[in-house]
């Protein structure tokens, strides 16, 4: 009788340390990757292919690819919880994506799963001889 409910108890405890690890594990399986798509335009024109993308949350670079096809693509990986490191997202992170290195815009929250944002760089570079032409303006 007593080794029946040694079994049964240690069948007990061994479900549910199961389910403990099976819950624990699933919260980070349950996020899944950030997967950001759709066109992207620099200075008004469609991007070219190869052009360097990143994926920022704050300062850490979470993911890079480059431009394809008049746009671009990322895989994001969920934040491994069981490190210290920031090395993904998590509820709440805005992304910021970076295109040959100047800011794309939007920005975004992270995400589960596979949204199209569409991005655009703009800079503020003027030309010299722009430049020129603006300062002879107020002699």
């Amino acid at each position: 009788m007593r080794s029946s409910i040694r079994n049964g108890m240690a069948r007990i405890i061994l479900g549910i340390a199961a389910v403990i690890i099976i819950s624990s594990a699933g919260a980070y399986a349950v996020l899944g990757e950030c997967q950001p798509y759709g066109d992207a335009t620099y200075e008004g024109q469609p991007v070219a292919d190869g052009l360097e993308v990143k994926a920022f949350i704050g300062e850490i670079i979470v993911a890079q690819s480059a431009t394809i096809g008049r746009g671009y693509s990322l895989a994001i990986p969920a934040d491994n919880p069981e490190t210290v490191e920031k090395d993904g997202w998590v509820a709440g992170d805005v992304i910021t994506i970076h295109i040959n290195g100047r800011i794309a815009t939007p920005s975004f929250q992270a995400f589960a799963g596979s949204e199209r944002h569409n991005l655009e760089v703009n800079t503020l570079d003027i030309k010299l001889d722009t430049w020129g032409k603006i300062k002879a303006l107020f002699r």
